[in-house]
């Protein structure tokens, strides 16, 4: 057992779905072929086990201002799958994000 209380065996299926979620990362964000997002991948896990190994991570939310203000400027009532497929947005999040700022939610 290691001092978290989980089997290596554990720790390394942990750090091997962490490598492939990076590894989807890269090919999503940065366009590069699955060999070339694997090899990156790798080396930021590694480097995160060097400097971070055993702790727990918080990875904080993106700043959603900008999204919601375009949530606001684009949605005008008529428009709403369409704006929550631009901004990967469940149907809720552009009414809470349009009543925040004062604006009424359409009939349904």
């Amino acid at each position: 057992m290691t001092k978290d209380g989980k089997t290596p065996a554990l720790n390394e299926d942990a750090a091997a779905l962490l490598q492939m979620e990076f590894t989807e990362i890269v090919r999503e964000e940065i366009g590069y072929k699955e060999d070339f997002a694997s090899q990156i991948a790798s080396a930021v896990l590694r480097g995160l086990r060097r400097r971070r190994g055993g702790e727990e991570l918080y990875v904080p939310a993106a700043d959603r201002s900008e999204r919601d203000a375009a949530i606001r400027r684009e949605f005008n009532g008529t428009n709403l799958l369409e704006v929550c497929r631009r901004h990967g947005v469940s149907k809720s999040t552009v009414y809470r994000v349009c009543e925040a700022a004062g604006r009424a939610q359409p009939a349904a």
